[in-house]
């Protein structure tokens, strides 16, 4: 005799605060991890294709995933967050003239935290972006 019943859902994914002060979400499939490193990288690999306008690949990545996982959602959110600021802060730096060495240190230091926030990404953690102002919340 079949099932009548459908399956039951998994059970939701336990939140639990790790060594390093980041909650991790355990039981997140590989998929929604791979696609939040993606948003990460996302970032470094438009600009070495596109130049200037990579902040859109992140956006478009976020915009088509954001509804149906909390966790792409959150981690697009700190990647495009982060893509503004470095626009604004190059706008910045354009009219008062230092902003070409300053923008250059906060891309070396955005360059580094994106790869630390694809490991968070891939160990289940969430990430929080220094030097960061939150535009998108």
């Amino acid at each position: 005799m079949p099932d009548v019943f459908p399956p039951s859902p998994p059970p939701a994914a336990a939140t639990v605060a790790t060594s390093n002060g980041r909650l991790r979400l355990e039981g997140l499939p590989s998929g929604e991890r791979n696609y939040a490193i993606w948003i990460h990288l996302s970032p470094l690999l438009a600009f070495l294709v596109v130049g200037p306008i990579a902040g859109v690949v992140p956006l478009v990545l976020w915009l088509t995933r954001r509804e149906t996982s909390a966790f792409a959602d959150d981690h697009g959110k700190e990647v495009v967050n982060l893509c503004i600021s470095g626009i604004v802060l190059f706008v910045i730096g354009l009219v008062t003239g230092v902003g070409l060495l300053l923008w250059t240190v906060w891309a070396i230091v955005a360059a580094i935290n994106v790869i630390r926030g694809s490991i968070a990404a891939s160990n289940g953690e969430y990430f929080r972006y220094p030097m960061t102002m939150r535009f998108v919340s």
